[in-house]
């Protein structure tokens, strides 16, 4: 979950340079990258990274438009939009049923040419 780690610091170091109320000191960077990807990867969340990076990103990008201080890891989960859901191909169709129907749309037209 390397990427994972990558996006929390990428978007921690955002918040960090808006210098936000309570922002953690600089001897406690590391100590609050830390705590924020235990939180956030202990979530009951099965992270996936194509899934994923994108929510995180739109989150923290949230947090740095909103936040006046700095933000907890909580506002973050509350803020990760909902993933987008990939697009699922219909089920196929089967060949014996569009048979039937052509033989169905030839009787019907048929018929309505001898009327």
């Amino acid at each position: 979950m390397n990427w994972l780690k990558i996006e929390i610091v990428e978007g921690l170091q955002k918040l960090i340079a808006l210098r936000l109320r309570n922002s953690p000191p600089a001897d406690m960077i590391t100590a609050t990258v830390s705590v924020w990807f235990e939180t956030i990867s202990t979530r009951p969340i099965a992270w996936n990274e194509q899934l994923d990076r994108k929510r995180i990103k739109t989150a923290f990008t949230e947090l740095c438009a909103t936040c006046d201080t700095f933000p907890a890891p909580s506002q973050f989960v509350r803020l990760l939009p909902q993933r987008e859901q990939p697009l699922s191909l219909s089920a196929p169709v089967d060949n014996k049923i569009t048979q039937q129907n052509k033989k169905l749309l030839d009787d019907l037209m048929r018929k309505l040419k001898k009327t």
